[in-house]
């Protein structure tokens, strides 16, 4: 079980971050092989996928603090927000940060909220919970 819950966090983790991954797959699987540990599968990809989002974040605060963040984005080889992402993001506020789950958009929300320099402490509490309500859904979908 060890296994399985340390390979959920790290799915999870990268699954949030700036790279591509496929944690929901991972997941949908492990509660399919082990259905009475559905709740502990659930929180370790929910903390791993939270602790991703936090890195996203604070790697915004990081570019903001740089100064001249696109530029320095661009050459450490991470895509800045879109103008169209800093404008719905600013547009929608923090309460935006509960769809930081989704697909491509989720990560660029995460690092534009921390380079705008939100409220680490709320922003993460966002992030947190649209994040457990995602693998929740999937959990009472799937058992």
């Amino acid at each position: 079980m060890f296994v399985a819950l340390s390979s959920l966090f790290l799915a999870g983790l990268l699954s949030a971050t700036l790279l591509p991954g496929a944690s929901e797959l991972l997941f949908v699987q492990q509660v399919l092989a082990n259905p009475s540990q559905g709740l502990w599968l659930c929180l370790a990809v929910t903390a791993g996928n939270s602790v991703g989002g936090a890195i996203t974040f604070f790697m915004g605060v990081g570019l903001a603090r740089v100064g001249s963040a696109w530029k320095l984005a661009q050459r450490l080889g991470v895509q800045p927000p879109s103008p169209g992402t800093m404008v719905n993001v600013q547009r929608y506020g923090r309460w935006l940060l509960l769809f930081s789950w989704l697909p491509v958009v989720g990560d660029a929300w995460c690092l534009a909220a921390g380079m705008l320099g939100w409220s680490w402490r709320f922003s993460l509490a966002l992030i947190v919970a649209g994040k457990a309500a995602r693998y929740s859904v999937l959990l009472l979908a799937i058992t």
